[in-house]
């Protein structure tokens, strides 16, 4: 009945997100679900993909458009690399666009759907993963639903982007962690860096673990499961030239110390002050979510998921300016340690520790907004 529980959960927390999905769809986008992928008007597109693909201003193109691509080309046969902006860094996150073509039959008609599928089954799986833990901890099934708002999961489903695919994963990551169910462990690993390179801080903190135990034989068990990863990493540099993205990592301290002193530019004036008080408290929360991390890696074992939440908070630490120029960027990189904070917090009902994460949340949940607000009018007509 718990796992039923959970479930349900999970079903309501998709059927949530596609009835938003859908109403905005069918609003402002004509009913094209390509909308979804905020494809640029000026961005060239072969023309098998091109032909109704939704277009959305220059400012409102996001990186969708480049992982719908590989989705097309999964196998990079028709060189679709060519119409994308750093073909070796944007491929290396494989896993959600090679899971729609295989969910499509490799049918190009049914590929964009089945991507909005794929992202719809990671959020069920997010939900039903953070419902079990909670379930494990005495508190209710519903309480999952928070996965919903988590940062990963706003920005993906609104821009079919891939940071929430991995937040699931280490949500299963924790739960199986916990239950010792190592090969499902070491599967989701596994794919945690196939969908992002950030997820290779779960074989990271797997093998961690194991050379703290001086378990030699499942240190080097746990380091296989980024051989995928590596291997694919490697065949993509071996083809396409180095993408020079060394913006994404900083100085130590300096880029979040930084974000506390200068603020954002924005570029919309009428809600200018809701926006920069709202990113204010965002970075603030990134900060707090840093100390809590802390705190409790002193007072807690260490085990897989607390080594592996350590590691996301220092990747924190480090984040470069471009990512932490927008709390849309950094709140999609550092989503899994703002789950492990915000369960432990809803187990503990320490309220105003889950407000860090929320913070980060307000602001990255601003981006529904405009379109709520073009919903009512379009209603309303």
């Amino acid at each position: 009945m718990r796992r039923t529980a959970c479930a349900s959960a999970a079903v309501f927390a998709v059927g949530l997100v596609l009835a938003w999905s859908a109403t905005r769809v069918h609003f402002l986008d004509g009913g094209n679900w390509t909308a979804l992928f905020c494809t640029g008007a000026g961005v060239p597109l072969p023309p098998e993909v091109d032909a109704g693909t939704y277009r959305v201003p220059p400012r409102g193109a996001y990186d969708g458009q480049y992982y719908r691509l590989l989705a097309h080309d999964p196998f990079l046969a028709r060189n679709y690399a060519r119409f994308v902006d750093s073909p070796q860094f944007r491929f290396r996150r494989c896993l959600v666009p090679m899971a729609a073509w295989l969910l499509a039959l490799g049918q190009e008609p049914w590929i964009d759907r089945a991507y909005i599928a794929v992202e719809m089954l990671f959020i069920a799986m997010g939900t039903y993963w953070c419902a079990r833990l909670l379930v494990r901890r005495g508190r209710p099934a519903w309480w999952g639903l928070f996965f919903v708002v988590v940062p990963a999961t706003l920005a993906s489903f609104d821009r079919m982007l891939l940071d929430g695919p991995l937040t699931a994963l280490f949500a299963g990551f924790w739960l199986y962690c916990e239950e010792e169910r190592w090969t499902r462990v070491w599967v989701l690993a596994a794919l945690a860096g196939l969908t992002r390179e950030t997820g290779l801080l779960l074989p990271a903190a797997l093998v961690a673990d194991r050379l703290l135990r001086r378990d030699w034989r499942g240190a080097g068990r746990f380091a296989a499961c980024a051989v995928p990863s590596l291997a694919w990493y490697a065949l993509l540099a071996a083809r396409f030239p180095a993408s020079g993205r060394v913006h994404e990592i900083g100085i130590p301290l300096w880029n979040l110390a930084r974000r506390l002193l200068v603020f954002r530019p924005y570029y919309d004036p009428v809600g200018q002050a809701v926006l920069r008080v709202t990113d204010f408290l965002a970075v603030a929360g990134l900060i707090a979510c840093v100390i809590l991390a802390a705190l409790r890696l002193r007072k807690q074992p260490m085990e897989p998921v607390t080594i592996c939440a350590g590691l996301y908070a220092g990747l924190a630490l480090i984040l470069g300016p471009a990512v932490m120029a927008d709390p849309f960027a950094f709140g999609r990189v550092i989503s899994p340690l703002l789950v492990w904070i915000a369960i432990e917090a809803l187990v503990r009902r320490q309220w105003a520790v889950l407000a860090a994460p929320l913070a980060i949340s307000l602001n990255v949940g601003l981006v529904f907004v405009r379109p709520a607000i073009g919903i009512v009018q379009a209603f309303s007509k």
